[in-house]
């Protein structure tokens, strides 16, 4: 796959998906899948990270515009400086809704440039 036309961070992604799955996605859930996966091997990588573990809990009530600008922000991260970035911000807020629907977002997000 060319990887040119990508921003910094999806190239990252793709040559991440490319190195652990080496036989192109059949179907569009297999494609979901193997993103799935990517991202989870990223994540493991990123919670083993010293500076992740010494992080202090951040539990805070949050408006749903909040909500929006964060996952903004941690998508911004991921297009222009990659996956790792988006989920170190995203994982400091100790805040497991929010982490799922970033999970979420970077699935249909990718899931939409690798259908390109």
């Amino acid at each position: 796959m060319m990887v040119e036309k990508f921003r910094p961070g999806e190239q990252k992604f793709i040559q991440r998906f490319e190195t652990l799955h080496k036989e192109k996605p059949k179907t569009i859930e297999e494609t979901k899948e193997k993103i799935r996966y990517t991202l989870e091997e990223i994540k493991k990588e990123i919670e083993e990270l010293p500076e992740i573990r010494r992080e202090e809990e951040f539990h805070e009530t949050i408006t749903a515009g909040q909500v929006t600008n964060i996952l903004a922000q941690a998508l911004d991260l991921v297009i222009n400086e990659g996956v790792e970035e988006g989920l170190k911000f995203i994982r400091k807020t100790n805040n497991p809704h929010l982490i799922d629907q970033f999970h979420d977002i970077l699935i249909g997000h990718f899931l939409d440039l690798l259908k390109q």
